[in-house]
């Protein structure tokens, strides 16, 4: 006999899902401003005093620097766009890939110690990983 499935999303599923979607967009955003801020950063960074040959050379590693982390993010906001979307339509990979992010939110916060990471974390794990109503939406 097939196992049943609810059909009907939890209320916690859809509060993970719009925080995935809000942080997808502002990871965005923060992607863009540096892709368009990288060269008035490496501007900046060039007019630091030093010979004229460092500073180009600075300036240069500087606004690479920030066109990489510009694309990172938009990678970044990629991927919470389709987590968030895989949550939202109770798809068992986005539960199983937030649940290996909150893990190594976990580890990541315990250096610095960070109590409060570790505790959000720790709730979505126990959410998505063993709470029965929000763990039988997915399939």
């Amino acid at each position: 006999m097939a196992k049943k499935v609810s059909n009907k999303r939890h209320l916690g599923i859809t509060i993970l899902a719009v925080l995935g979607y809000i942080g997808a967009v502002v990871t965005f955003l923060m992607g863009i401003a540096l892709l368009l801020g990288s060269a008035y950063l490496g501007s900046l960074i060039a007019s630091i005093p030093a010979t004229a040959e460092i500073s180009s050379i600075i300036a240069t590693i500087g606004t690479m620097g920030f066109i990489v982390l510009g694309i990172i993010f938009i990678g970044l906001a990629i991927l919470d766009y389709f987590i968030a979307k895989g949550l939202w339509n109770g798809k068992n990979w986005a539960r199983i890939l937030m649940l290996i992010l909150a893990g190594l939110g976990v580890l990541s916060s315990l250096w610095p110690f960070n109590i409060v990471n570790i505790v959000i974390d720790g709730v979505i794990i126990w959410y998505l990983g063993f709470y029965k109503p929000a763990v039988k939406y997915f399939r």
